[in-house]
């Protein structure tokens, strides 16, 4: 029999892009995300949208590192709402979160309304 000693993980992570005509903050995440007051999610919702805005990545947005990760349609819509002046914000979450950011984090995803884009095709699993 052999035995692992020392730290052990299975752990995954998303990083993601969000672009959006208004300001980044948890509570205009936790309205665009579709959660609702008063809703059995609600403090499910409110713990994701505070993850996801956790550790912010904004000092590496650049055109070429967004065309890396996350693509040239990306990067071309990403520089086009820039010099439009819409907010951007670049960052991740993990597994290692809880039960809905670990659910977030599993799958890959696309949001794209007139105001508001979230790439998160950048999965890591």
């Amino acid at each position: 029999m052999k035995y692992r000693n020392g730290f052990v993980t299975n752990s995954s992570s998303t990083n993601f892009i969000i672009i959006s005509k208004e300001e980044i903050t948890v509570e205009y995440l936790f309205e665009k995300l579709g959660f609702k007051k008063g809703s059995p999610l609600e403090s499910a919702g409110w713990m994701l949208c505070n993850n996801i805005l956790s550790y912010p990545e904004n000092d590496s947005l650049n055109y070429e590192e967004i065309k890396r990760d996350f693509g040239l349609a990306t990067a071309k819509y990403w520089y086009k709402m820039n010099k439009k002046g819409y907010c951007s914000l670049r960052n991740r979450t993990s597994n290692s979160e809880d039960p809905l950011t670990n659910y977030f984090t599993m799958d890959s995803f696309e949001i794209k309304e007139k105001d508001f884009y979230v790439n998160g095709k950048n999965c890591i699993w």
